[in-house]
């Protein structure tokens, strides 16, 4: 049975070769973009509670300045082609689309030329939160507990100050986790009535509250959150996490913002190194 990644970096390299194809002297290869761009795609994927798959509609395409002005001036519109390309292959594999992709254009001075990275994303919560929230139309979710916290491996902690928190080792979570065996959407805090609740969102190695396999629990102070080998504790106080433990700040870079394509400004030949 053929790959079904295959199948879809395939696809993208028809319409990508396309794109490219008028770029004369441009020495990217369609091949290499097709394949990070079909794997992006593809690790970019959630699924809704049905098991449907829900692609990423965001992606960034990072070159080297001189590849990317080559790009932006001799084809402006470049990121829109791709866009469309995108949104056509991911409806032709199965796949839901909640917005329309957008490409964004992006530069970084220390790839190398001709060079490539792609990063995809989703601009919004994933369709399985949005869906799960309004089979509750009528559940008042009520205010937020004063003071409410996650202690982080024991030594940093997270304020629990929204009514959704997304946890896994995507970029675009609210709780990033650094460890390979954390699902890449792991699970998700959501406030219901006045109370925080997680709930495991399909991952492989479970979630585990008290010791106990749980696929969602009402959190109570004190209650202790395995999720592979990170260890969370939910605790609460109208004063806010303890002081001896310095705030959480994510393992990487915020993920990349912007729907405009990155327009790359020549260098002063004057300006000092």
């Amino acid at each position: 049975m053929a790959n079904p990644l295959d199948r879809i970096e395939e696809q993208i390299e028809q319409f990508v070769e396309g794109a490219l194809s008028r770029l004369i002297g441009l020495q990217i290869s369609a091949v290499d973009v097709a394949a990070q761009l079909s794997r992006a795609l593809n690790d970019g994927v959630r699924r809704t509670e049905e098991g449907k798959p829900f692609a990423p509609d965001k992606y960034a395409l990072t070159f080297h300045p001189d590849d990317a002005r080559t790009l932006l001036e001799s084809a402006p519109d470049l990121h829109g082609e791709l866009a469309r390309g995108l949104l056509e292959v991911a409806r032709e594999c199965g796949y839901l689309v909640f917005r329309d992709p957008v490409v964004t254009i992006a530069v970084d001075p220390t790839l190398r030329p001709r060079g490539l990275r792609v990063v995809a994303w989703h601009s919004t919560a994933p369709l399985e939160f949005t869906q799960a929230m309004q089979r509750e139309p009528k559940t008042n979710p009520g205010a937020l507990p004063s003071g409410a916290y996650l202690i982080v491996d024991g030594n940093r902690h997270f304020p629990l100050d929204r009514p959704v928190v997304n946890i896994g080792r995507r970029l675009d979570n609210h709780l990033i986790l650094d460890d390979p065996r954390v699902s890449r959407t792991h699970a998700q805090i959501r406030i219901r009535n006045g109370r925080f609740e997680i709930f495991d969102l399909g991952s492989s190695a479970g979630t585990h509250i008290n010791g106990q396999d749980a696929n969602k629990h009402l959190l109570q102070q004190g209650d202790v959150i395995e999720l592979a080998g990170t260890r969370l504790v939910y605790g609460e106080d109208p004063g806010g996490p303890p002081d001896e433990t310095p705030a959480y700040s994510p393992p990487f870079p915020p993920k990349p913002s912007g729907d405009q394509s990155t327009r790359v400004i020549p260098r002063d030949n004057n300006e000092e190194s």
